[in-house]
């Protein structure tokens, strides 16, 4: 589904980002002028914001620059740099308005108080800042429910508690007027905790990243489960999440039933990617390594317009030929051998519906593993098939002996 521009990821990061850089300069100027620690510390909340925006847009940008040899994964972790070297600043901003707290609160209990001045400009200026939070908060609300996009999810439950701390900040504004300063200082302490736990996020996420962490994903048995629908999948052998970034990874290596060709590996590959991604649109990226399992035996069929044994005549269409050709090869050290073979009659030839599916049904029954046609299949038989992951031949030999000298290198004929 193709999303309007406002719900679009860059755009909503950059509105973020935008206002939340606006409000940090703004809550700073303020904070300087009028005294107030809480309005501070509420800056600097705003800062943490302001690196999971810039994270989140950094990610973004970077998510379209394809891997290559020397960065297999992208170039999701240069944000986790960044948030890693800025979440250090945090805590050292944090630490300093938390003594300044303690130090306001001791030196009240001393007999000296620390006025706070107090205007309407700073009143006005302060339920513009909550009503900013506000309209945000609901908006990303909207956008998350209608994206269903687990990182503006986030941003969205994120931001309830920037609404929190600005209506505190408003509160020890109110306090002022009474003369009660006192409550400013409280404030700012009880900020200063949600400053350290936002840098100490950030600080723990970057690092897990950059140490290439595997992080335990609560819904990891569902995808257990969800790969193991597929009936050609035998077993998963290694299943891991990651985090690169704000970015959930997943990389999968599971082994097949069957041995079967590239295309059909490729196709099994993207029916599971896009079954984890409708199942779980948090994970951002899906890398799978197919096994397929050593196969000694693989059975092959024919339609054929003739019995003539291996001299006979392949038909042109799959429904109206008359017989049909099963060959088992076997390999053994490296060679090829015709193990078996036999020619059965068509017995849906004279079906007047589903005759190709029919015959797909029976050929599935039959345990097939490649199927050599002259033209290609309805669309009906070549699902069938596709589905079980039966590979679909279009060959140009006449005969049922040249394919076999064509595709398989004998070494009994």
């Amino acid at each position: 589904m193709d999303h309007k521009f406002y719900e679009n990821p860059t755009f909503v990061n950059s509105l973020l980002l935008s206002c939340n850089l606006g409000l940090f300069i703004l809550k700073l100027i303020f904070a300087f002028l009028t005294n107030s620690l809480a309005l501070q510390a509420d800056a600097f909340d705003s800062l943490t914001d302001i690196i999971m925006g810039l994270a989140a847009l950094i990610g973004i940008i970077y998510s379209n620059k394809k891997p290559n040899e020397r960065f297999p994964y992208g170039y999701y972790k240069i944000e986790n740099i960044l948030s890693l070297i800025i979440s250090i600043f945090i805590f050292f901003t944090a630490y300093n308005i938390l003594i300044q707290s303690i130090k306001q609160i001791f030196e009240f209990f001393k007999g000296f108080s620390k006025a706070i001045t107090v205007s309407y400009e700073i009143f006005l200026f302060l339920i513009i800042s909550l009503s900013i939070s506000l309209l945000l908060t609901f908006y990303l609300k909207m956008i998350g429910k209608r994206t269903k996009s687990p990182i503006i999810q986030s941003e969205a439950s994120e931001k309830l508690y920037d609404n929190f701390i600005s209506g505190s900040v408003i509160i020890s504004f109110v306090s002022s007027l009474f003369s009660i300063y006192l409550l400013d200082s409280i404030i700012g302490l009880i900020i200063t905790f949600f400053i350290i736990k936002g840098g100490y996020d950030i600080f723990l996420n970057s690092t897990k990243t950059l140490l290439d962490a595997v992080i335990e994903f609560e819904k990891r048995n569902e995808l257990y489960r969800l790969i193991e629908q597929f009936t050609i999948v035998e077993r998963i052998e290694n299943l891991e999440v990651r985090s690169y970034g704000r970015y959930i990874f997943l990389e999968v290596i599971i082994s097949v039933k069957k041995q079967i060709h590239l295309d059909q590996i490729e196709s099994l590959k993207n029916a599971i990617s896009n079954k984890i991604k409708t199942k779980f649109p948090q994970i951002f990226k899906t890398n799978i390594i197919a096994k397929a399992q050593p196969k000694k035996i693989i059975k092959i069929a024919v339609p054929l317009t003739t019995n003539k044994d291996l001299d006979s005549i392949i038909s042109e269409h799959f429904g109206e030929s008359s017989f049909f050709a099963i060959l088992e090869f076997e390999e053994v050290n490296n060679l090829t051998k015709l193990k078996n073979y036999h020619i059965v009659t068509n017995k849906y030839r004279n079906e007047e519906k589903r005759k190709g599916i029919l015959i797909s049904e029976w050929l599935l029954k039959e345990k097939i593993d490649i199927i050599y046609l002259k033209k290609k299949l309805n669309k009906g038989p070549k699902i069938i098939f596709e589905n079980s992951f039966v590979q679909l031949r279009i060959t140009k030999s006449s005969s049922l002996i040249e394919i076999i000298k064509q595709d398989f290198d004998i070494s009994n004929l």
